[in-house]
């Protein structure tokens, strides 16, 4: 992988298969119900959200992947927006995780695939 795509916490992420990368923005809202009874939505500011699925990955790879996505607390992702063409820096947490199925070995290397998940970013920007 020449041009990053992701770095989460140091780690440059590996390139995902077909379309199973996404990094858009997405407006923070909350629901408040009024006096007469009726909803009204009030938008909070506008975060971004990364979507990932890995196609295979080696096994060093996922581990450190691994190691970076489980750690609690946010973490620091330089990201390639849908809507850009340079990386942006931002913090974020872990909204979901789907670990990876052992797909096969090559020689004694486990070869893991359909590690997943979701980040968002923890302070609306916008």
């Amino acid at each position: 992988m020449n041009n990053p795509f992701l770095i989460l916490e140091d780690v440059r992420v590996p390139e995902a298969d077909f379309d199973g990368y996404h990094a858009y923005e997405e407006k923070l809202t909350e629901q408040i119900p009024m006096i007469s009874g009726r909803m009204v939505e009030e938008v909070q500011g506008i975060v971004w959200r990364i979507d990932y699925t890995s196609g295979r990955m080696r096994d060093g790879e996922t581990k450190r992947l691994l190691s970076a996505l489980r750690t609690k607390g946010s973490k620091t992702a330089a990201f390639l927006p849908d809507n850009g063409d340079v990386l942006v820096t931002s913090t974020f947490l872990v909204e979901t995780l789907t670990p990876p199925v052992l797909a096969f070995f090559d020689g004694a290397e486990p070869v893991w695939r359909g590690l997943g998940f979701t980040l968002r970013e923890v302070k609306p920007h916008a």
